[in-house]
């Protein structure tokens, strides 16, 4: 089976980290891209207004991975569809499919987990423990549906999993993609 690009994509506190390295741990030849990972290692100390030096970095180390014959897990909210695209092309010239995975959950259970997290702020992830961040998020989020509003996208499938009911639902699956859906679906529900 041919490895894959996994875009993470959720709201805060709907377990896309946890769920991400589940992921990872189970799967061969794959590396786990964090863009808060990569903010720390790009020196970065706070929050910074704009993404593009990290967003740079995140898709070079994604086509290297790639070009190498590794898959790559991308563990980010994800909330604009032009990143999408951008994250789609990326492996559209590199020979990859795609699986969108959005996280969801309700909204009381992500406002109650972001509140509960057992982090402490290092200044890259705006206020890690306010649900407020939440809301600020989701008056921006853009429906991954709309990503397959045009043609072009044939070799991307889109599966939600609710991390609170510990349920798949597959949105979009491309052709041939089945069999790695079926994988990773057997991996989040275990």
């Amino acid at each position: 089976m041919e490895n894959s690009l996994i875009i993470f994509a959720g709201l805060p506190g709907t377990g896309k980290t946890t769920i991400a390295k589940k992921i990872y741990e189970n799967l061969e030849d794959y590396t786990l891209i964090s863009q808060n990972e990569i903010r720390r290692r790009l020196g970065i100390k706070r929050m910074p207004k704009t993404q593009e030096t990290t967003l740079r970095e995140i898709d070079r180390y994604c086509a290297e991975e790639l070009n190498k014959g590794n898959g790559v897990i991308i563990d980010s909210v994800n909330r604009y569809l032009f990143r999408r695209h951008q994250l789609y092309g990326i492996a559209s010239c590199c020979g990859k499919k795609v699986l969108t995975l959005e996280v969801v959950c309700s909204e009381e259970t992500a406002k109650n987990r972001i509140k509960n997290r057992l982090v402490i702020s290092d200044g890259l992830i705006s206020d890690p423990n306010n649900p407020k961040v939440y809301d600020k998020i989701s008056k921006l989020w853009e429906n991954i549906s709309l990503d397959f509003k045009y043609p072009g996208e044939g070799h991307v499938s889109y599966i939600s999993y609710d991390s609170e009911k510990n349920t798949i639902k597959e949105q979009v699956i491309s052709p041939n993609h089945k069999r790695f859906i079926n994988k990773i679906s057997k991996i989040l529900i275990k």
